[in-house]
């Protein structure tokens, strides 16, 4: 039995994290009233919706994407210090933000 245990913490740490991919990428999208969400995009394109666009994640979930295996996955570090810290500062929920004012 201790084998079983083994290998499903093995496959568990395998783990493709997105967020510490390089092609992970925040964006701003916009709202009503000047004010707008982030979100979170692929860069090469791996993150798609059933009819084929281009699909956006919740800055706040992007610690729980992964993938098993990815052809376009580029390390940006050590994913398991890099994941911890970034757990740790992530926003809980969606959070909008204002516009910043330019001054003329």
């Amino acid at each position: 039995m201790p084998l079983m245990f083994e290998a499903l913490t093995v496959d568990a740490t395998n783990k493709i994290y997105c967020a510490n991919c390089i092609h992970c990428k925040l964006v701003r999208t916009f709202t009503e009233d000047d004010k707008y969400v982030l979100r979170v995009r692929c860069d090469a394109g791996k993150w798609r919706k059933k009819l084929g666009d281009e699909k956006f994640y919740k800055y706040f979930t992007v610690g729980r994407r992964a993938l098993d295996e990815c052809d376009m996955y580029t390390p940006m570090g050590e994913s398991k210090p890099f994941m911890k810290e970034l757990r740790k500062t992530l926003p809980i929920k969606d959070e909008v933000y204002d516009t910043p004012v330019v001054p003329a």
